[in-house]
């Protein structure tokens, strides 16, 4: 089962309808205020996403609980707040935008791993968002795998454990390869407990 945290964002249910088309057990939604470390535990998932949402960072220490208890054991995939709570949880800095960006695309290129197995070298994505990682700030165990044409960090994986951010939308319609970089994080959650039982 995948659990996808809403952070009360319209999206969401986009990324429900995204990892429906290539995973066939439950997808469960849980409202961030009913997030709880003890209830995670009791849903046992496979995987969690973290949506996007209003705010920042230090709006959310429930996602920080949430990580801590169980990034060494369950895949992650952070969405724009999701990506900026990976990054923050891991002693990185979130910074603002010199500008706000709401409904523009941006062209990202990539490192080719995790969820961009496979892809073209560059793409285009959506972005609704007015902060950012520190690039100057950014922690070591985490890497950059995909940047934009300003050197905006848009993607992240943890070096030695399956997590993964983006901070684009890659359920808007507007953003290319956004299905097949889903499908991408399905299988690294598939093999990863297949490799694990």
């Amino acid at each position: 089962m995948i659990l996808i945290i809403d952070n009360k964002d319209s999206f969401t249910y986009n990324i429900v309808d995204y990892i429906k088309q290539s995973y066939t057990k439950q997808v469960k939604v849980i409202d961030i205020d009913e997030v709880s470390v003890e209830r995670i535990y009791e849903i046992e998932p496979h995987a969690i996403v973290i949506s996007p949402g209003p705010g920042t960072p230090k709006d959310y220490p429930i996602l920080n609980q949430v990580i801590k208890n169980f990034a060494q054991h369950v895949p992650f995939l952070g969405i724009c707040l999701g990506f900026q709570q990976i990054v923050d949880y891991f002693g990185g800095e979130i910074i603002k935008n010199d500008k706000p960006i709401h409904g523009h695309t941006t062209k990202i290129k990539h490192d080719g791993t995790g969820i961009y197995q496979g892809l073209p070298a560059t793409f285009h994505v959506m972005r609704y968002h007015s902060l950012k990682a520190n690039q100057a700030n950014f922690p070591e165990s985490l890497k950059i795998t995909a940047i934009n044409d300003e050197g905006i960090i848009m993607g992240i994986a943890h070096k030695h454990l399956p997590i993964y951010g983006v901070q684009y939308h890659p359920e808007s319609i507007l953003s290319e390869y956004g299905i097949e970089q889903i499908q991408s994080f399905i299988n690294i959650m598939e093999v990863y407990h297949a490799n694990t039982l």
